[in-house]
């Protein structure tokens, strides 16, 4: 092999290496590592239609997507099985079921807002991005 392609591919070999030595370094020393996954949360639950008005997110029908179990098993109507006990924030006047997430009653049992809801969607089996995968609790 001529020298030219031998010294080409140590100088190469030794860059890669500082190279990759100091995105590592990089990596280590940001505050990241203790950062909870994912950093933002939607709204309101998934396929769930936000009302900016009153700041509440409107409770789907037992027929949509992403109710998880939060209707009865009634075969004809399927009656909402949420009441202000086990979701706070929860309205059921008026034409649509709405839950204000923002509510103080989510920040209970010395556990933040976000910890307070995953706990309600995971038990109730709904999908809610930032919320229902959130790590930080």
């Amino acid at each position: 092999m001529d020298i030219f392609y031998i010294v080409v591919i140590s100088i190469a070999a030794v860059l890669l290496i500082l190279i990759l030595t100091y995105i590592g370094i990089l990596m280590k020393q940001t505050k990241g590592a203790n950062t909870a996954y994912p950093p933002v949360q939607a709204t309101c639950p998934d396929y769930w239609d936000y009302i900016t008005d009153t700041s509440s997110c409107v409770i789907p029908s037992s027929t949509e997507k992403n109710v998880g179990s939060i209707y009865g098993n009634v075969n004809a109507n399927r009656p909402l099985i949420l009441n202000s006990t086990n979701t706070f924030g929860l309205k059921t006047s008026g034409t649509n079921a709405v839950i204000k997430f923002t509510d103080s009653g989510w920040i209970s049992k010395g556990k933040s807002a976000v910890c307070g809801q995953r706990d309600w969607a995971n038990t109730y089996g709904i999908v809610w991005d930032g919320v229902s995968n959130y790590n930080g609790c």
